[in-house]
């Protein structure tokens, strides 16, 4: 039938291939052709089928299968606008570039560890970011955000055990208890101790209840002081903590013994680098005064004056009759001829000086304090002191002006933190490592 050729002709006059699109295209011929030269063409060659009596059905036909094409055409549109359903847009993959910029956002935020208190010494909880100041190098800094968060806490233990004035191991243990008894719940806690070398008696744990055992059972004194040694262990131990609550809980005289693998200076480098807080409890004073009442006694002491043994001068019955043991003798003064340990006992009493400093400029950089009792209770009570200062940390986080990627290798920057509102006390570290060599 000759009106069966029109779709595949329209089809090649025009590169029409979706079914939709040709029934569409085959309607606008067909409303418009009166006007259309084609149209006219068409219907001229229809004009043969309106002689007989089968031209009717033809068209019939005709115009069943356009209605029937023009209805699923449009009841698909309507099926799609009905279900609301969209392309899938498939997602892209990151850029390198996208890559690179989230790194440099996560690189390059800075967790500052910072402890509020108020005029009363209390732990300040309603700090906010308005009202701290925070400096580095000089130019201020936009903070992002504060928060309150558990805490990682190494106790390192002096059991260097060439002294035993003042300075003993139920002591520290006895501290170191009563720090782990005043942790939060959250806080997680390790234990080290340094003698003869350094030992790990506990790992990383939130559970602080068998830590109390572990202080019992396990603490062995030594006759050697590896305190860089055990500083640098100390700073492998935290790298793998969450920054920005990073305690050390350093209880010691400070006192090293010649012969260690590391200076005292490399392993302070490489405890700054993990960005640990640490608080110190020094047994400095405590020896000091000990040494000061012993070696401040005179080599020659009065003696007191009474007989040492009551037994001589009487009879003795293993002699012969009329013959006594020797004369009764009197303590009229004591001498002490061992001056060699006099001179030891100072000298190591000076060293306690010129380690209380050293240790005193390590806590102030990381923002912690020394502790530098005068009498064993109150060298005890510490513990109070440096649980409440790991208590009242936040973690104060922003970006710093000048990005990390510029800075040169070693490069120290400086941070300085003030109140913004009157009864608030701070203390931060005091600069950190930009990029380590």
């Amino acid at each position: 039938m000759p009106w069966q050729s029109l779709p595949s002709r329209h089809k090649r006059a025009n590169g029409i291939e979706n079914p939709g699109s040709q029934a569409f295209a085959i309607i606008l011929m067909a409303g418009n052709s009166r006007n259309s030269p084609t149209a006219s063409k068409m219907s001229n060659q229809f004009s043969p089928l309106s002689s007989d009596g089968g031209s009717h059905m033809a068209l019939r036909r005709f115009g069943l299968v356009l209605a029937a094409i023009a209805f699923l055409f449009f009841s698909s549109s309507a099926t799609k606008a009905q279900s609301g359903r969209t392309p899938a847009t498939p997602e892209s993959t990151p850029s390198p570039q996208d890559e690179q910029d989230r790194l440099k956002v996560f690189t390059e935020e800075i967790r500052l560890p910072l402890v509020a208190f108020d005029d009363f010494g209390n732990f300040d909880p309603t700090l906010e970011m308005t009202d701290i100041l925070v400096l580095e190098d000089g130019e201020q800094q936009q903070i992002r955000s504060i928060r309150h968060i558990p805490s990682s806490v190494l106790l390192v233990l002096d059991l260097d055990n060439q002294i035993t004035l003042a300075k003993n191991t139920s002591t520290t243990r006895e501290v170191a208890q009563r720090v782990v008894s005043r942790l939060r719940k959250g806080d997680a806690a390790a234990v080290l101790q340094f003698g003869n070398g350094v030992k790990v008696l506990q790992n990383w744990t939130t559970e602080l209840a068998p830590i109390s055992d572990v202080l019992k059972t396990k603490l062995l004194g030594g006759k050697r002081g590896r305190l860089s040694e055990a500083l640098v262990a100390a700073a492998g131990m935290l790298k793998d903590r969450a920054p920005g609550s990073r305690h050390i809980v350093l209880i010691t005289d400070g006192i090293e013994t010649p012969g260690g693998k590391v200076a005292y200076k490399d392993a302070v480098k490489q405890l700054m680098a993990a960005q640990a807080t640490v608080h110190i409890i020094s047994y400095t004073g405590l020896v000091r005064e000990a040494i000061a009442d012993r070696n401040g006694k005179s080599i020659v002491s009065a003696g007191n004056g009474k007989i040492k043994n009551t037994n001589i001068g009487q009879a003795d019955p293993t002699m012969p009759t009329g013959i006594n043991r020797d004369t009764q003798s009197i303590s009229l003064a004591t001498i002490d001829t061992d001056r060699a340990m006099r001179r030891w006992y100072k000298k190591y009493a000076d060293s306690t000086r010129v380690n209380e400093e050293r240790l005193d400029a390590l806590a102030q950089e990381t923002g912690g304090q020394i502790l530098i009792p005068a009498s064993e209770d109150a060298f005890l009570a510490q513990a109070n002191v440096v649980a409440r200062d790991i208590g009242a940390q936040y973690v104060v986080t922003y970006r710093p002006m000048r990005p990390l990627a510029s800075a040169a290798p070693g490069e120290y920057r400086k941070i300085e933190v003030a109140p913004r509102r009157s009864g608030l006390r701070l203390r931060a570290r005091r600069g950190y490592i930009a990029k380590t060599q």
